[in-house]
């Protein structure tokens, strides 16, 4: 499974932020105090698209607000300070991963309430095959979502640990046409460390099934593939391959005529023509 990062991102845009800030500007007079100086002239420098110089204005305000026990400008500056981190992390995340990484950590310890700068961390660590710290930043957000009642957080956590190990797990059945054994169990083993994180869905039951064929264990592969049924919530189309590795089993098993039902129902996008293959020959 190939996962697009730019778009499991949340949607924050520098044009998004700065419409907040511009909305911000007529509101907000000129003060004389140098915090607030210097929170307008991030104001000025971000309507100027000079993000660099905005935020040093605002991380500036920050510590001088704070200071000055001026909490709500603190708040509100590290706040636009850390969105500037994430926009700019997100911008480098292609061509520079460091780079990134940076920025999202830097806007997390400015302003550790705002979510995407976890996910972005995790993103990072992914591009610079950290894996580990890759998971443990996962979990971090997923920490962040349930001390902050941040369901959309929490799940972005779990599907990115998931994401991380279903990958793993289908590269090494899919390494042949026929996996051998080893591979199969190799499979398991990334699915059942998965487990240790988060709780297995469709996917994991579904290659915990495919794994199992490759093994020979076709009792325990139709169970897995019915609980993958049971929890898949995509179309008849996506819902194929979980059909197709079910009537496998069956078939493998003996039970011709519950594999050709199986068969029957996996007559869908790519897995159409294996499918009928087997209803023609079996």
């Amino acid at each position: 499974m190939t996962v697009n990062p730019m778009k499991t991102l949340k949607r924050s845009s520098l044009v998004i932020l700065l419409a907040i800030l511009v909305g911000g500007i007529s509101a907000s007079p000129l003060f004389a105090q140098e915090y607030k100086e210097a929170y307008n002239a991030g104001i000025e420098a971000a309507k100027a698209k000079n993000y660099d110089e905005a935020y040093t204005k605002f991380t500036t305000a920050a510590k001088l607000a704070r200071q000055e026990g001026d909490n709500d400008i603190a708040e509100r500056a590290s706040k636009v300070a850390a969105q500037i981190d994430y926009n700019l992390g997100k911008r480098a995340l292609d061509s520079n991963a460091e780079q990134a990484l940076q920025r999202f950590e830097a806007g997390i310890e400015l302003y550790p309430k705002y979510s995407n700068n976890y996910l972005g961390k995790a993103l990072a660590l992914k591009r610079l095959n950290r894996d580990e710290d890759a998971i443990a930043a996962y979990e971090e957000l997923i920490a962040f979502g349930e001390a902050n009642n941040d369901t959309e957080a929490v799940q972005e956590g779990q599907k990115g640990i998931r994401d991380h190990y279903v990958y793993l797990a289908s590269s090494a059945l899919g390494r042949r046409a026929e996996p051998t054994a080893a591979e199969a169990r190799e499979a398991l083993g990334y699915l059942e460390k998965m487990q240790e994180y988060v709780e297995a869905d469709a996917d994991t039951y579904f290659y915990m099934a495919a794994a199992n064929n490759a093994l020979g264990n076709y009792d325990e592969a139709i169970t897995l593939a019915d609980r993958a049924l049971e929890m898949h919530k995509g179309s008849r189309t996506d819902a194929a391959k979980i059909y197709f590795v079910k009537g496998e089993a069956l078939m493998y098993g003996g039970n011709t005529a519950a594999a050709k039902e199986a068969f029957q129902n996996a007559t869908y996008g790519s897995y159409k023509s294996l499918a009928e293959h087997y209803l023609e020959n079996l």
